[in-house]
């Protein structure tokens, strides 16, 4: 997959890569460990595969239920939500663009997103082609790589995390004409299509009443 950045970006987008050494264990580690060592480490990958993660609420977008989610209550004083909006075919996890204090993060140590109550959708269901973005480069190199930038229309819905009840729906317009900062594509030479997102206030405005008293 290659990520190919416009030529007028290229100096900003020089970002470090960081990871952990990938060189081999030694002493027990390198030998796989004691039993006891084995037992301990499938007890706690089997906790670890019981805790909700941000892809187990993508379904209360089509009005599938979480039930380890907690019960949304309109009289609290405080409300945890998720952000999903069409990504492709798919809904992608967009909670990050939420106010921290609005949204759960994922931890390993616990089951944090039980905490969720309600989910926003923004599902894209029109869009309208409005420019053709190329000057991408693949590290340094120019490509021939092009982007079919839309404006997009999408329905948004916010519903109970634990029923997928729906608590309101509107319609809103993603307008932004830019072009993308960055794109992926397969090569060198691809023509993929691009959408604009809905501005973060828009999603705010629209999740507030539920979220705050």
């Amino acid at each position: 997959m290659v990520i190919a950045f416009p030529a007028v970006l290229l100096a900003a987008a020089a970002l470090a890569s960081c990871g952990g050494d990938g060189g081999a264990g030694t002493g027990n580690d390198a030998a796989g460990g004691s039993g006891a060592n084995a037992v301990q480490t499938a007890e706690a990958d089997a906790a670890a595969a019981r805790l909700l993660l941000p892809d187990n609420f993508k379904g209360v977008c089509s009005g599938a239920p979480v039930s380890r989610a907690t019960a949304y209550d309109p009289r609290a004083t405080a409300h945890k939500a998720l952000y999903f909006a069409t990504y492709r075919d798919d809904f992608l996890d967009q909670s990050s663009t939420l106010p921290g204090d609005w949204t759960v993060l994922f931890s390993a140590d616990r089951d944090a997103l039980t905490a969720i109550d309600l989910v926003v959708c923004a599902r894209r269901t029109a869009a309208r082609e409005v420019r053709i973005c190329s000057g991408f480069q693949n590290e340094g190199r120019p490509t021939r790589n092009r982007v079919r930038w839309h404006t997009a229309t999408y329905e948004m819905s916010v519903r109970e995390a634990r029923t997928g009840r729906t608590l309101a729906q509107t319609t809103a317009e993603a307008t932004s004409s830019q072009c993308p900062m960055f794109m992926m594509f397969e090569g060198d030479a691809d023509t993929v299509d691009g959408y604009a997102a809905l501005p973060d206030s828009v999603v705010a405005d629209f999740l507030r009443p539920h979220v705050t008293r």
